[in-house]
C-alpha cells in the first residue's frame, strides 16, 4: 500500500507540471503531511519487524532468547566438528602429573612392552610419561634402581570392573552397582557412585592393574555410563580427579565415554520376575530397538535443526530450542560415534543379535563382555561388522548358569586365530582384579602365545577403551604405568614388587627389594617363551602303561620319591599297579603297554584297594548341580528345619548325587579324584551331611563310587546367613550348642559329632565367631565330649592362629587367597606388597593344619553363586601359597593342603599303600604342577578302570 502511494504521488507530481485541471484531494497540504506521516509509521514497523520477528518466520515456534540459539549453535559445533587424534610423540607431560615426583631411572630391566617385544635396557619416567627407553642412561636428579633383569611391564588394564560402585565391604548402603528399577537406564553414570576410598582401588593396584573401566552392573539393558579410573587415589578425594581424562586438553585429545548394556538372563530374569517387560528375549530386542528408534529420531531432529540454523545469517536465528533429551543423550552421542560400547553377552545368538541391532541403528559395538559362548561365531564377529570388536572374557571361567555353561578354553586362542582382539578382565570382584595377571596366565597353560597372553591385560584393553595413545604400552610419550614383577608375570603366583601409576610409586618398596639379585626362584620351565608351542595331543584312553622320566612321586606327607635316588618308573597293568620305585623291571611283553615320558614331569599321590586320593576337591556343591541358577539342574538348596534338634529332618548329600556331569568330567581330567560335597543352603545353619565320591565314577552302580556317605556335618555362621527363622549371628550360635549338647548322649547325628565320631565343618570368617567357636568345643569338652570342630572359609582365622593350634582346629581356607569383600573379613591379609604376609603363612607357621577348598564366590552385589569351574585349579592355588610363602611352605607341604590334609581332617582313612596289586589312583604331570605351562598328562583312577592320556579341558 505504501508503495503503491508513493507510485502514484509521483505519477500525479508529473501531471500537475502539464495540467493544472486536475488536483486530487490527497495533494492538498493537510492531506500530504498525513500521508508522509502514515509512510513513516510503516516504515518503522517494517524496520522493526525485520530485526526482531523475521528470524522466526521459519516456523511456528515461540521465539527462544538468543543465549539458548548460540548454545544450539555451539552444540551443533561440537557435532560437526572433526574429532581430534592423539599423538603420543607431542607429549611433554602427562596431564596428571603431580609436581614433585621424582625421576625414575630403571637399569638392565627385561622390558615387555605390551607390543610383542622384550627388551633388556633402561626405562626412564619422567613428567608423569615414559621419557626414553633404551640402554645405559642416566640424571643427576633422578633415582636409579638396577632391578637386574627382572621383568618390567605396563601397567595392567583390566576393562570390566565394578571396583567402587560395590565397595568392600559389602553394605546395603554402598551397593550402587544397579539401578533396578527400570531396564533402560542409559542416563545414569558410574562416575556418580565411584567412592575413591574403596579398600579394593589399593588392593587392586597392588596387582599391577593401573587403570579399570568401571561398569554399572548387567541387571539393566541398557545400565548406564561407565569411567575410567587410573588405581592411584588421590589427596583431593576426587573420583573427577582419578578419571583418566583428568586435565586432558579436549581440542587434543579425544575424551571418550564409555556406555554398558547386557543382553541375556540377568535382565530378562528380574524383570521377568517383576511380570514386567522383559521376560523374554523378545521383549528384549523390543526395548532395545525401540529405545534406539527414539535415540535415531532425536539424532534426525538436531541435525535438522543445525541445518536449518546453518543455512541463517548472522541477523536470523531459529524459534525452538535445539532438540534435547537428557535421558537419551548418552544413546545419541553412541549413534554419533563419540561412545565406546560394551555388551555384557555370553550366548553366540544374544552376541549375533546385538550385531543385529547394531547394523539396524548403525552404531558401533567396541566390545562384548564375558561372550561365553562367542567362539561359536567368528565369521559373524569377524565380518558382519566394519570395526574389529574386541571379545572381553574369563580365560576359564563357566557354568555358573545356562549362559555360561558352554564356556571353553580353547576360546582366547580360536578368536586371536580368527584375527579378534582378546581382552581378559576381572568382573571385580566375581574374580579378585588384585590377580588379573593370573586370567592371563591360565589362558597361556591352554594354549594362547605369550604376547597375546599379556596383550589382553594392556594394550588390547587399551585400544578398546579408545586410549592406546596413552596406556597399555611401554612406548614413548606414555603415561609412566609400569610394573615391577617379582618373576615373569605370566608365572603362577606372580606378584608386583612395585606399582608405579603416573610415575608414582603406590607401595613404597625398598630400593634394596627392587635391587636384589632375585626375589622369587624361578621353577624349572617356569618363564613363558615368546615362540612357546605345544604339539597338538589328543585325548586318548589305555588299560596299560609304562611311564618313566619321572622327577618326583608325591606318596603322602611322609615319602617322596626323587629321580636323584635313580631312575624312578611307574608300571600299570589293567589299571593295577605292577611296580613303582627305581628298580622296576620291565615287562617282557612291554609291546601291550603305553610309553609315557613324562619328560621329568610329577606324579601325585596315591592310594590302595578302593581308596583313592588324587587331589581332594571340597566343594560347595560337586556332584550336586550342574547349573546352579537353573533348580532343574540341581539337588536344591536346603531350608531351615522347623525342629533344628531333630536328626530325621537332616539332608543327606548322597541322597541327591549325579554323576556323569560336565563340572565332574573337567575336574578328574584335572586329577581332582576325590569330591567332598555338602548338602547347599544359603540361609539354614545346619546344611546337612557331606559324602566323599569318586569323580570319575558315571553311576552310584559302578565299581563303589562312594567313599563315604558320612563324611562331616556342616554348619555355616556369618551376617549373610541371617534369616527371619534366627535373624542375630548369636542366635545361629546358640542353635550348634544347644543341638550338640542336648543330643550328647543320643545316636543321632548330633551327638555322633558331640562325640567325635565325625567332624563338624563350620562355614565362619570372623575371628570373633571363630573365637566362639573354640568355647564351644571347649564346652563339649567339659561335657565328656570330643568335638572334631573344623573352620570352612577362615578369612580371619589367621587372628587366632595359636588358639586354634592349642585346641587342634584345622582351616579349611576357600578361598585360599581370601578378600576383604565381607564385614566380617576385613583383616584378612592380601599379601605383598601390601602385607609381608598371608593368612596361611600365619597359620602354617603356628603350626595350625591346613586345607584349601573350593570357595563360594559373589556375583554383583546381591547373591552368591559356586565357584563352579575352578576346582580344576585347585593344584594352582596349593602352589600360589608355596611360590608366595619366600621358602616358609614347601612344595610337599603345598600338596598336601589339596591331599593328605584333607584326608586327616575330615577322618577319610585312606591309608597308603605302594604295593604291587594296588589300584592305580594317580594323576600324573609333564613337569612340575607348580609351573603354569605344565599339563596333567596321565589321570588313573578316580571310579574308572582305564588310563586317560593327555586329558583336554573343553
Amino acid at each position: 500500500m505504501i508503495f503503491k502511494l508513493c507510485k502514484e504521488y509521483i505519477q500525479v507530481n508529473g501531471y500537475i507540471q502539464n495540467s493544472i485541471r486536475f488536483k486530487p484531494s490527497y495533494l492538498r497540504p493537510k492531506k500530504f503531511l498525513l500521508i508522509i506521516s502514515i509512510v513513516g509509521i510503516f516504515i518503522t514497523l517494517f524496520i522493526f519487524y525485520e530485526i526482531h520477528f523475521a528470524p522466526y518466520k521459519y516456523n511456528r515456534f515461540i521465539g527462544i532468547s538468543q543465549e539458548a540459539y548460540r548454545n544450539g549453535v555451539n552444540k551443533c559445533k561440537i557435532i560437526k566438528s572433526n574429532k581430534p587424534k592423539s599423538n603420543e610423540n607431542t607429549r611433554t607431560i602427562n596431564p596428571r602429573f603431580v609436581p614433585g615426583t621424582k625421576t625414575i631411572v630403571f637399569k638392565n630391566g627385561i622390558i615387555l612392552n605390551g607390543k610383542g617385544e622384550k627388551i633388556l635396557g633402561d626405562i626412564i619416567l619422567k613428567n608423569g610419561l615414559i621419557h626414553a627407553i633404551g640402554q645405559n642412561f642416566s640424571d643427576d636428579e633422578a633415582i636409579v634402581i638396577d632391578v637386574k633383569k627382572k621383568f618390567i611391564t605396563p601397567g595392567l588394564v583390566d576393562m570390566h570392573s565394578h571396583a567402587a560402585i560395590g565397595s568392600w565391604p559389602y553394605l546395603s548402603s554402598t551397593n550402587d552397582g544397579n539401578e533396578k528399577t527400570n531396564p533402560i537406564t542409559p542416563y545414569v553414570r558410574a562416575q556418580d557412585a565411584i567412592n575413591p576410598s574403596d579398600p579394593a582401588i589399593r588392593i587392586i593396584a597392588s596387582g599391577g592393574v593401573t587403570t579399570s573401566l568401571v561398569l554399572p552392573g548387567s541387571f539393566n539393558l541398557m545400565g548406564g555410563e561407565a569411567f575410567v579410573i587410573k588405581m592411584r587415589p588421590v589427596d583431593t578425594v576426587s573420583v573427577d580427579d582419578m578419571g583418566i581424562n583428568a586435565n586432558i586438553d579436549k581440542k587434543k585429545e579425544r575424551a571418550w565415554r564409555w556406555l554398558k548394556m547386557a543382553c541375556g538372563e540377568n535382565a530378562k530374569n528380574h524383570y521377568g520376575s517383576r511380570k514386567q517387560i522383559p521376560t523374554t528375549r523378545l521383549g528384549e530386542s523390543w526395548l532395545f530397538r525401540k529405545y534406539f528408534a527414539k535415540a535415531q529420531t532425536l539424532k534426525q531432529k538436531q541435525d535438522d535443526w543445525c541445518n536449518a540454523a546453518a543455512k541463517l545469517s548472522n541477523r536470523e536465528q531459529l524459534s525452538s530450542y535445539f532438540p534435547e533429551d537428557l535421558e537419551l543423550e548418552s544413546l545419541v552421542a553412541l549413534l554419533r560415534g563419540d561412545v565406546k560400547l560394551n555388551i555384557h553377552c555370553h550366548e553366540a545368538y544374544d552376541t549375533e543379535t546385538m550385531i543385529r541391532i547394531s547394523l539396524e541403528f548403525n552404531f558401533t559395538i567396541a566390545a562384548i563382555h564375558h561372550a561365553t559362548s562367542a567362539y561359536m561365531i567368528t565369521d559373524i564377529i569377524k565380518k558382519r561388522v566394519k570395526n574389529n570388536i574386541t571379545i572381553a572374557m574369563f580365560p576359564e571361567l563357566w557354568g555358573h548358569k545356562k549362559e555360561a555353561f558352554y564356556g571353553s578354553t580353547k576360546a582366547p586362542k580360536i578368536f586371536v586365530d580368527a584375527q579378534i582382539p582378546v581382552a581378559f578382565k576381572s568382573d571385580h570382584d566375581v574374580s579378585n582384579a588384585q590377580h588379573l595377571a593370573y586370567e592371563a596366565a591360565k589362558a597361556y597353560h591352554y594354549g594362547l602365545d605369550e604376547h597375546h597372553s599379556l596383550a589382553a591385560i594392556t594394550s588390547v584393553p587399551a585400544k578398546a577403551l579408545g586410549l592406546d595413545h596413552r596406556i597399555g604400552q611401554i612406548s614413548l610419550g606414555y603415561d609412566a604405568d609400569v610394573v615391577v614383577w617379582d618373576t615373569h608375570p605370566l608365572s603362577l603366583g606372580a606378584t608386583p614388587l612395585e606399582v608405579y601409576i603416573d610415575g608414582i610409586p603406590q607401595f613404597n618398596t625398598s630400593l634394596s627389594v627392587l635391587s636384589n639379585e632375585t626375589s622369587k626362584q624361578p621353577l624349572s620351565n617356569n618363564t613363558p617363551k615368546s615362540d612357546f608351542t605345544r604339539k597338538p595331543v589328543k585325548s586318548r584312553t589305555t588299560s596299560s602303561a609304562i611311564l618313566k622320566n619321572i622327577d618326583k612321586i608325591y606318596v603322602d606327607k611322609n615319602h617322596t620319591l626323587s629321580s636323584e635316588e635313580g631312575n624312578i618308573s611307574v608300571i600299570v597293568k589293567d589299571g593295577i599297579i605292577e611296580c613303582i620305585g627305581i628298580n622296576c623291571i620291565m615287562p617282557n611283553n612291554i609291546s601291550s603297554y603305553e610309553i609315557i615320558d613324562l619328560e621329568g614331569g610329577y606324579v601325585l599321590p596315591f592310594l590302595n584297594l578302593f581308596k583313592l586320593k588324587g587331589i581332594i576337591a571340597v566343594s560347595p556343591a560337586l556332584g550336586l548341580a550342574e547349573i546352579e541358577l537353573e533348580s532343574s539342574t540341581t539337588d536344591g538348596q536346603v531350608v531351615p528345619i522347623s525342629n533344628p534338634y531333630d536328626s530325621e529332618d537332616m539332608i543327606y548329600a548322597v541322597d541327591g548325587l549325579k554323576l556323569g556331569g560336565k563340572h565332574l568330567e573337567s575336574s578328574y581330567k584335572a586329577g581332582v579324584l576325590t569330591a567332598v560335597t555338602a548338602p547347599l543352603s544359603y540361609k539354614a545353619v545346619f546344611t546337612g551331611i557331606s559324602m566323599a565320591f569318586k569323580t570319575g565314577a558315571r553311576s552310584i552302580l559302578d565299581y563303589e563310587p562312594i567313599i563315604s556317605e558320612n563324611v562331616a556335618l556342616h554348619a555355616q555362621i556369618g551376617t549373610q546367613y541371617k534369616d527371619d527363622h534366627i535373624p542375630t549371628v548369636s542366635g545361629q550360635i546358640s542353635l550348634i550348642r544347644k543341638a550338640l549338647i542336648k543330643n550328647f548322649a543320643h545316636q543321632n547325628i548330633f551327638g555322633r559329632v558331640a562325640r567325635g565320631d565325625i567332624p563338624l565343618i563350620v562355614n565362619v570368617d570372623s575371628k570373633d565367631e571363630i573365637a566362639s567357636l573354640i568355647k564351644l568345643k571347649i564346652l563339649v569338652k567339659n561335657f565328656g565330649g570330643n568335638l572334631k570342630l573344623v573352620i570352612s572359609g577362615g578369612a580371619e582365622a589367621h587372628m587366632i592362629a595359636i588358639e586354634l593350634a592349642k585346641n587342634e582346629i584345622p582351616v579349611i581356607l576357600n578361598p585360599s587367597r581370601p578378600t576383604p569383600r565381607l564385614w566380617t573379613a576385613q583383616n584378612v591379609l592380601t599379601g605383598p606388597p601390601i602385607t609381608n604376609k598371608s593368612g596361611i603363612d600365619i597359620l602354617y607357621e603356628n603350626n595350625v593344619k591346613i586345607g584349601i577348598g573350593v570357595d563360594l564366590f559373589s556375583l554383583g552385589f546381591d547373591s552368591y553363586l559356586l565357584g563352579f569351574g575352578s576346582e580344576r585349579n585347585l593344584i594352582w592355588d596349593a602352589g600360589w601359597v608355596s611360590r608366595n610363602s619366600k621358602g616358609l611352605i614347601s612344595q610337599n607341604d603345598a600338596v598336601g593342603f589339596i591331599t593328605w590334609n584333607l584326608e586327616d581332617i575330615l577322618c577319610l582313612n585312606m591309608s597308603n599303600g605302594l604295593l604291587k596289586g594296588n589300584i592305580a589312583n594317580f594323576v600324573a604331570y609333564n613337569g612340575n604342577p607348580f609351573d603354569i605351562s605344565t599339563k596333567v598328562k596321565i589321570v588313573t583312577g578316580g571310579g574308572r578302570s582305564d588310563i586317560l592320556i593327555d586329558p583336554e579341558q573343553d
